[in-house]
C-alpha cells in the first residue's frame, strides 16, 4: 500500500526588512488599526505581569519579540491575544532564566483580565492553551535560540556607553527611550546591540552640550543602516505618539521642554532617513508570501542555508559495470 508524506525544511531568518514583514502579514492581519491598538493592550498587560513578578526587563523585551513574531506567520484573532502573550512570556522566563510555573502564570493573567472568580477548570484550561501554543511560537522562531539567548538592550546600553565614555545621565536617558522601543516592530528587523546604539545616538542629541561621537559601527558588529533603520522607527514613534509615550511620563526634570518639536527638529537634523536596503524579491519570496501550514507532518528548521542546500541537490546514483 502506497502514500505520501509530507515533509518540511525551513531555515531560520530571526529579522527580516519592513518590506518583508508588511508582506508577511498580509497573510495574518486583516485590520492593521485593531492589531497596532491590541499590540499596545498586550504590552501594558505584559509590563504588568512582569511587574507582578519583579521580572527584569530582558523578560519583557524576549516575549514581546516572540508575540510580534508570532503574528508574522499566525492570524491575530483578538480573542486570544491574551493568551498568545501569556504563552510568550512563559517561553520568555525559560529562555532568560526568570523561570516560573506555569500555573502562577496563569492565575496572574486571568486576574489582570479582570476575572473575579477563577475557577479550578479555568484556570487549567488556561495552563493547556499556554502549553500548545509554546510549540507554534517555538515554530515561528525556527527554534532559533541564538535570538534573545545572551544579549538584551539594557544590558549593551551600559557596555556601549562606557566604550563610548558617555555620562550616567545619557545612558540612563537611553535606558528611558529603549523601553518605549520594545512596543515597536523594530525587534524584528535588526539585532539588540543595533537597536541600543540607535537609542543611545538619541540621547546624545536630546541632552544639551552632549554630541554624538564619530563612531564606527563596525567595531560593535553593526552598519550604519542598521542603525539608521532602528534610529528612524524611534524617532518616527515619539513624533507620532509622544504624548502617550512612557518616555513623556518618565522624562528627567533637565528634559521637561522635551516634546514632538524637538523629535520633528533631530530628524530634520538626520538628513535624509535612511534603512535597511529592500531585498527586490519580496513579492515572489516564499518565506512571507506563502502562509504557513502546521499541518504538515514533518516540519523541521535549520540555522543554516548549507543544510537546504545539501539535501536539494540531486542523488548521484553509482552504476555499477556489470562482470563479464
Amino acid at each position: 500500500m502506497s502514500g505520501t508524506f509530507q515533509t518540511q525544511i525551513m531555515l531560520s531568518r530571526p529579522y527580516l526588512t519592513r518590506e518583508q514583514i508588511k508582506r508577511a502579514q498580509q497573510n495574518t492581519i486583516s485590520d492593521r488599526r485593531v492589531y497596532n491598538q491590541k499590540r499596545i493592550s498586550v504590552f501594558k498587560y505584559l509590563c504588568d505581569m512582569c511587574v507582578q513578578f519583579k521580572f527584569p526587563r530582558r523578560t519583557l523585551e524576549t516575549a514581546m519579540y516572540f508575540y510580534q513574531r508570532f503574528y508574522l506567520f499566525n492570524k491575530f484573532e483578538t480573542e486570544l491575544c491574551y493568551d498568545v502573550a501569556t504563552s510568550c512570556l512563559f517561553l520568555s522566563c525559560k529562555q532568560v532564566e526568570t523561570m516560573k510555573k506555569v500555573a502562577d502564570l496563569a492565575t496572574v493573567s486571568l486576574r489582570l483580565r479582570s476575572i473575579v472568580k477563577v475557577s479550578p477548570e479555568l484556570l487549567d484550561n488556561c495552563k493547556k492553551r499556554i502549553f500548545q501554543m509554546e510549540l507554534r511560537i517555538l515554530e515561528t522562531c525556527c527554534f532559533d535560540y541564538r535570538v534573545n539567548n545572551s544579549v538584551h538592550i539594557d544590558d549593551l546600553l551600559v557596555k556601549i556607553g562606557k566604550d563610548l565614555k558617555l555620562s550616567h545621565e545619557v545612558c540612563y536617558l537611553a535606558w528611558l527611550i529603549a523601553f518605549d522601543a520594545l512596543k515597536l516592530e523594530i525587534l524584528l528587523m535588526v539585532p539588540q546591540h543595533t537597536i541600543a546604539i540607535a537609542v543611545l545616538k538619541i540621547a546624545c542629541e536630546l541632552t544639551e552640550g552632549v554630541s554624538w561621537p564619530n563612531v564606527r559601527y563596525s567595531l560593535f558588529e553593526s552598519d550604519e543602516l542598521s542603525v539608521g533603520e532602528a534610529y528612524f522607527d524611534i524617532i518616527n514613534f515619539f513624533i507620532n505618539v509622544f504624548d502617550l509615550s512612557d518616555l513623556r511620563a518618565h522624562v528627567p526634570n533637565n528634559l521637561r521642554n522635551v516634546g514632538i518639536e524637538t523629535f520633528i527638529e533631530l530628524k530634520k537634523q538626520a538628513g535624509l532617513e535612511k534603512g535597511l536596503k529592500e531585498p527586490e524579491n519580496v513579492s515572489s519570496d516564499p518565506y512571507v508570501v506563502k502562509e504557513r501550514d502546521f499541518t504538515i507532518q514533518e516540519r523541521r528548521y535549520v540555522l543554516y542555508g548549507k543544510r537546504i542546500s545539501d539535501e536539494n541537490k540531486p542523488i548521484k546514483q553509482e552504476t555499477k559495470k556489470e562482470k563479464v
